[in-house]
């Protein structure tokens, strides 16, 4: 009887993390939190030849960033990989005396066998499959070798797998935390390899002897790994073990409804850091698939996410991957984020009046971090560069404009200290001059805002003259119309 909730996050280290692995380590912990329970960091680097130099290191880093802190697994300690936990050690490489000796097990009780089939015949199978529009897989050449020929193999020194003996007929039913009850025909499924020629064990019995001995009550992991479901059961039912429960999340889908790959632009969870905030990012996968029972959108951190979580509300259909619901959220997170923090966060050298007046202006319209900097560029600048014809509101003449802001710099020029406190004295004063002297928002406003600004679109012209403060305001509308002469 599972007692604990004890769910596990294992990526292998061959590479940077996919955004949908990032997703795969939400909800784990998420799940975890809700439940009260561990979440679990287990690399699984058995395939030796694809592990990249680095990449463990880079796993750690990025759960870091995206706050994901785990109970259990390896830790960086300065540059120096520990581990925290009584269920290590959590790198798979460390723990191959357990695959071992599962492995013989399996092979004494009879429910594996030693393949010694070539990667020539293995090729050739394929081959003639393929011809006969037959499904791959292994037809089972070694699994009743006579016991003498086993021995004068190994004794020959010849090279062998360990494969599992899949039953022949039935099938295997399981109820699936998402999808409800999967049923796999035996008829169809090859006898997989458990251990290969090297004596690593493939991903197959690592995953379930490290589940079993981590105690892990939930196994929450990827689509791609559910025709490995069967296979896995099984292994699980022949040591008698008590399986966990499994839930298998949807696929993360490109526009074009295929699979997220390369191709349709960064995918690696380390990249969207450059761009957007952790918690941005966390709260828009979070939706990839998972619909909360309020259809709730905006979720500030984590910890309001993990109020709602249910695992039984992910869908079964894939989902798309929309950059634009991404910046959408991106631009509420900004809004929401202590200016000092940002400030610090995306490197910007200014003092507190200047990000008290600046930031607000540019939160408004910001959907990626690095559009703040530029949408308050032209604030920090001395040197407006801009044609002067853009001046000039549309069924106008230059000569009427430059007179316009001639009138409205003296106008300005007169305000006092007390009207330039905030942006919404200036505009009530402003807004009453312009409607006294008989004139329109547009003609007066429309040249006043390029002047200071530069910029056919920006944002508001009261908001600009605030936080330029009254000299520089009236030295940029002094700019403007000398650019008229």
């Amino acid at each position: 009887m599972i007692n604990k909730i004890r769910v596990r996050f294992a990526p292998s280290p061959t590479g940077s993390m996919h955004i949908g692995g990032l997703r795969t380590a939400l909800y784990n912990y998420l799940f975890a939190k809700k439940n009260h329970g561990a979440f679990i960091l287990r690399i699984e680097d058995t395939d030796q030849k694809r592990t990249v130099p680095g990449a463990l290191e880079e796993i750690i880093t990025i759960l870091n960033a995206y706050g994901l802190a785990y109970d259990e697994g390896p830790i960086l300690v300065g540059n120096n990989l520990e581990e925290k936990g009584n269920h290590g050690p959590y790198v798979q490489s460390k723990r191959l005396e357990h695959y071992k000796k599962a492995t013989k097990e399996l092979l004494e009780q009879g429910s594996a066998y030693r393949c010694f089939c070539t990667t020539e015949r293995l090729n050739a199978l394929r081959q003639s499959q393929e011809k006969q529009n037959l499904p791959p897989g292994y037809d089972g050449f070694c699994r009743n070798l006579p016991n003498a020929e086993i021995e004068r193999n190994i004794k020959a020194g010849m090279n062998f797998v360990v494969r599992f003996m899949m039953p022949r007929e039935g099938k295997t039913e399981i109820i699936d935390l998402i999808r409800g009850q999967v049923s796999f025909n035996h008829i169809v499924l090859e006898d997989a390899v458990l251990q290969k020629s090297d004596g690593f064990p493939t991903y197959h019995l690592a995953n379930v002897v490290d589940d079993h001995l981590m105690e892990i009550s939930h196994v929450i992991r990827g689509e791609e790994w559910l025709p490995s479901l069967p296979l896995h059961f099984l292994i699980y039912k022949t040591f008698n073990w008590q399986p966990p429960e499994f839930a298998h999340l949807p696929l993360m889908l490109s526009p074009t409804h295929k699979k997220l790959s390369k191709r349709d632009g960064d995918t690696a969870a380390k990249d969207y850091l450059k761009e957007y905030l952790p918690n941005a990012i966390l709260n828009f996968i979070a939706l990839l698939g998972w619909n909360p029972k309020n259809n709730r959108e905006f979720y500030l951190t984590p910890d309001e996410m993990i109020e709602d979580f249910e695992i039984n509300k992910i869908n079964k259909a894939g989902a798309i991957f929309e950059v634009k619901k991404l910046n959408f959220l991106n631009h509420e997170h900004l809004k929401q984020y202590p200016i000092g923090d940002l400030a610090k966060k995306i490197d910007l050298k200014l003092d507190s009046s200047e990000l008290k007046k600046y930031l607000p202006m540019a939160l408004e319209r910001a959907e990626k971090n690095s559009d703040i900097p530029k949408l308050i560029s032209f604030l920090i600048t001395d040197d407006i560069a801009y044609k002067p014809e853009l001046l000039i509101p549309k069924d106008a003449e230059a000569n009427i404009t430059k007179t316009n802001l001639i009138n409205i710099k003296n106008y300005l020029t007169e305000l006092g200290p007390e009207e330039w406190l905030s942006a919404l004295k200036i505009k009530e004063k402003t807004i009453k001059w312009i409607k006294l002297n008989g004139k329109s928002n547009q003609e007066m406003l429309w040249p006043l805002r390029v002047a200071l600004s530069g910029l056919e679109k920006s944002p508001d012209v009261f908001d600009i003259a605030y936080a330029l403060g009254k000299g520089k305001t009236l030295s940029r509308i002094d700019n403007a119309i000398n650019s008229l002469k």
